[in-house]
């Protein structure tokens, strides 16, 4: 099985951080060297690397910085602290706690790091397995953004079962990491894809080539609301008219209102990002707000690192 680069998208090499720079890919796969915290903050502010790539930068840059701080709790807040203030969406607190929490054994920070990303990595595998059972026999799978290659992992658990499945991928505008990261990696997996316009999702839904959607949250609380890449409402929406489960991958889920949460506004002009011809585009206003909340409603089943719970009051055919 191809072992997708975009599962660890960010490691600790000697005393520095390599990211890969996902707005070149596919064209180029190149690591960009972090070696202090203001390079950090550059690589989140300008989207060089996203979703499970920012947790690896939280606790890569806490081990970078640990020299210069006697008190590492005072570190995990100062650095969630700045990251948060660039990617405000993103609930990098939670990292800062859990990361005290794993202080108080005593151990090297690396040590602890490596403990945790080789759990997180395990109980991304069970997970997928987990969907993978009660995904159909052939399933077609409608999906939006990029989950740091696990969709290679739910791939492989469908494998495994015996299932046929397929991968319709929305291209994700404005950035289009569905054009750009999940096709080139599914299909560097071998696994069977189709990339489809963002506004292609209902069509196929009313064609019936899809039979489930499944997205990431970048958050998530226990009432079952989760907050994802914009267009994940829509796809929700539509996913609940014609009857498909909607099945989203959740990590450390906790009591909070999801209302209350900051919307992250991208400067507008991201918006023509991959547009080059379009004319006096400087003048044109626009919006990106570059996150959905989906209420729990419109959500069949949630994939924990720990168990899948399915939601009893959707109903689907």
């Amino acid at each position: 099985m191809f072992n997708p680069p975009l599962l660890f998208p960010v490691r600790m090499q000697d005393k520095k951080i390599l990211v890969l720079d996902e707005t070149l890919l596919p064209w180029e796969e190149k690591y960009l060297e972090v070696l202090n915290l203001e390079d950090a903050l550059f690589c989140l502010r300008e989207m060089k690397t996203r979703a499970f790539g920012q947790v690896l930068l939280y606790f890569y840059t806490c081990q970078l910085l640990e020299e210069e701080y006697q008190d590492k709790s005072t570190l995990a807040d100062l650095v969630a602290k700045k990251f948060k203030a660039t990617r405000p969406t993103f609930d990098f607190f939670s990292l800062s706690s859990l990361l005290k929490k794993s202080l108080r054994e005593d151990k090297p920070l690396s040590e602890i790091i490596a403990t945790f990303l080789d759990g997180f990595d395990k109980a991304r595998r069970r997970r997928c397995a987990a969907l993978a059972e009660v995904l159909p026999q052939q399933s077609s799978i409608l999906t939006i953004c990029n989950i740091n290659g696990e969709l290679i992992y739910l791939a492989e658990a469908l494998r495994n079962l015996g299932k046929e499945y397929r991968f319709y991928v929305s291209e994700t505008r404005p950035y289009l990491q569905g054009a750009r990261l999940t096709t080139w990696e599914l299909q560097r997996a071998g696994v069977n894809t189709v990339l489809i316009c963002d506004n292609q999702a209902a069509k196929v839904m009313a064609e019936k080539k899809v039979n489930a959607v499944v997205c990431g949250a970048d958050r998530a609380n226990l009432q079952g609301d989760i907050i994802n890449k914009v267009g994940t409402y829509a796809l929700s929406c539509l996913a609940g008219i014609y009857n498909i489960p909607v099945y989203a991958f959740v990590q450390y889920p906790y009591d909070f209102s999801i209302e209350k949460v900051g919307i992250e506004e991208r400067p507008p002009q991201e918006v023509f990002m991959f547009l080059e011809n379009i004319p006096d585009k400087e003048n044109i206003e626009a919006i990106y707000l570059s996150f959905d909340i989906v209420p729990q409603e419109l959500i069949s089943g949630w994939v924990g690192l720990e168990e899948l719970r399915l939601n009893d009051k959707r109903k689907w055919k």
